[in-house]
């Protein structure tokens, strides 16, 4: 990302909001923008349904606008953040690392510092601990905790921050430094009264000052306000302490053992249905569906180019096939901004957020089997959405046949072993008219026809294209079909044709044929030098030969990363080498011959 769309940034939330660009401190007045900026920065890195932002900024009642106002409030937002900010079909996502944001630096630190204490090095256990612990700033994101998307992860990362600071505490105490604990102990242990570990801590350090009578006054405090708060009474392990500061033991320990256990209860909730809303005017794919829904196999890869529909099949599949599957349901992107995500940090967003502990395991084998064994004994429904390789679904996948997985690829993903495979091509025309007639009217698309079949020869029938074209043309009522057929036939910028809202067809082609590093550009490049989409054996060899290597077997490659396809009356028919055909979509062949005149200027 370039400076200018990505300028340097730091955003704090374990306070009240706060923004930096380049160091100065941003201005964001306006209720709506910041509530919104809030909920994505506590949700950093992963996608938030637009359906549930629009419910947490108008609750109930929100206006008819309320989609389009929410890409306006966006559309500031990136004025501020940059492209950080990411629509994903569905949802938006703001992208962030540790030097970002605060959050995720406490994170890193917490967990750097429980592993210095499993390999012994309690000095930099304190250190580290003690940096996460000084980040903590005042009550996080107080101004927004009425919104349940917001406080029910203030919830989530205030519990981690008590967690990370009694572990910090203990080990102060521990080294001696007792005294300095005090001044922190004393405010944690006002606002967090039933906190058992907290309680000890402070009883403890209270006793080795000399101050044994504070300390059996606080547990006598701690014990009204369980019993007046929770009808309950404190554990045995404090009530010990409790005894042994009263008989004069000597310095209690630090760390009492089995207290910390007793005072954090892990509870592992479900996964619960994480689906994003289904799209009403979902169209064609009948067999496709149907074969998923009776597939026996457990896995299911379903592959095609870009813009064939792979993610909303796999969402509307899932949300039928979800009532299956109770212990849970949700889709998982393996990019992020195009990036491949690695299997552990997947593994450990969803551990984390179903209750697991797993901030101390390190090594990405074990992690794995945390994840193995607590899929192993449930039924979950898995998507895994853009996978960019075999490797990157094979470490989540379940050990066990209880659960279900969908996998969506651009590319075939043919090493996988024993799943059942979808090939997506282009919608038929008769779908492509029907989706259509979904998006702008029935009335529009058959007063004339032979335009619409006019679009559909020069730009395809992949669904991503249709829903472009179609948000676009449901905003432009007054342009007859036929004028647009002839725009599209005669512009040579036809891809700039393509944008609804925030969403852009070139963007999506930029992200995935455009970077540098793809192995496959210099072949990507050579198709667009040939007159297309449609091309024949013997032509496209000589064009792809010394590529990649020898032409046939580029060739393979390219089919194997979607960017090929044979046509569909090809594939049920036996042919000859010199007979043989490829197709790619029409606009990305479009796009391939604008990269290559562009590296030619």
């Amino acid at each position: 990302m370039g400076d200018v769309s990505s300028p340097r940034l730091h955003c704090s939330i374990l306070g009240s909001l706060e923004v930096r660009v380049a160091g100065r401190r941003a201005v964001i007045g306006a209720p709506k923008q910041r509530l919104l900026l809030a909920i994505l920065l506590c949700h950093a890195n992963a996608v938030i349904p637009s359906d549930q932002l629009i419910d947490s900024l108008w609750g109930e009642t929100p206006p008819r606008t309320a989609r389009k106002n929410l890409q306006v409030y966006m559309s500031a937002l990136r004025k501020i953040v940059g492209d950080r900010i990411s629509f994903q079909g569905w949802g938006y996502r703001i992208s962030a690392d540790r030097e970002e944001l605060d959050l995720l630096r406490f994170l890193e630190l917490g967990r750097s510092g429980r592993a210095a204490v499993r390999s012994g090095d309690l000095a930099t256990a304190a250190a580290l601990l003690g940096d996460a612990v000084r980040m903590w700033r005042e009550r996080p994101l107080e101004e927004f905790c009425h919104v349940p998307l917001v406080a029910a992860e203030v919830g989530r990362f205030t519990e981690l921050f008590l967690s990370i600071y009694e572990d910090w505490v203990e080990l102060e105490i521990e080294l001696g430094r007792h005294v300095e604990a005090l001044g922190s102990l004393d405010v944690v242990a006002a606002r967090f009264p039933a906190r058992e570990r907290v309680a000890a801590a402070r009883m403890t350090a209270l006793s080795r000052c000399g101050r044994a009578a504070e300390a059996l006054a606080h547990f006598e405090g701690l014990r009204r306000h369980l019993a007046g708060e929770m009808g309950i009474d404190p554990s045995p392990v404090i009530r010990q302490l409790y005894q042994a500061i009263l008989r004069g033991d000597g310095s209690p320990p630090a760390r009492l053992p089995g207290l910390a256990g007793a005072a954090r209860p892990r509870t592992v909730r479900a996964l619960a249905n994480r689906l994003p809303r289904a799209i009403d005017d979902f169209v064609g794919r009948e067999a496709e569906v149907r074969r998923i829904l009776d597939e026996p196999a457990p896995v299911t890869v379903i592959t095609g180019g870009l813009g064939a529909g792979k993610t909303s099949l796999a969402v509307h599949v899932a949300h039928l096939l979800a009532p299956r599957y109770p212990d849970g349901a949700v889709v998982i992107p393996l990019r992020r901004h195009g990036v491949p995500r690695p299997a552990a940090d997947v593994q450990r967003e969803i551990l984390e957020g179903v209750g697991l502990e797993v901030a101390g395991v390190r090594e990405d084998d074990v992690l794995a089997s945390v994840w193995r064994s607590w899929l192993a004994d449930r039924k979950v429904l898995l998507v895994l959405d853009d996978s960019p390789d075999e490797s990157s679904v094979r470490m989540l996948l379940p050990g066990t046949t209880s659960s279900r997985v969908l996998v969506t690829s651009r590319g075939r993903l043919s090493g996988l072993e024993s799943v059942a495979r979808i090939d997506l091509d282009d919608l038929s025309t008769s779908e492509g008219v029907e989706f259509l007639s979904r998006l702008i009217g029935r009335d529009r698309v058959a007063g004339d026809l032979p335009a619409v079949l006019r679009i559909f020869r020069r730009c395809g029938l992949s669904p991503l294209v249709l829903r472009l074209l179609g948000g676009r043309l449901a905003g432009l009522r007054h342009l007859p079909l036929g004028l647009l057929a002839e725009r599209l036939e005669r512009t040579e910028d036809v891809l700039d044709e393509f944008v609804a809202g925030d969403v852009s067809l070139r963007r999506r082609f930029e992200e995935c044929y455009a970077h540098p590093s793809w192995s496959h550009r210099a072949a990507f490049l050579a198709l667009g030098a040939l007159d297309g989409p449609v091309f024949g054996h013997e032509e496209l060899v000589a064009a792809l030969d010394g590529t990649e290597g020898r032409g046939e077997r580029v060739i393979e490659s390219l089919l194997e990363a979607g960017v090929l396809s044979i046509p569909q009356a090809e594939t049920d028919a036996e042919v000859v080498a010199h007979s043989l055909s490829y197709a790619m979509s029409p606009l990305a062949h479009r796009f391939a011959a604008e990269l290559g005149e562009d590296r030619n200027r």
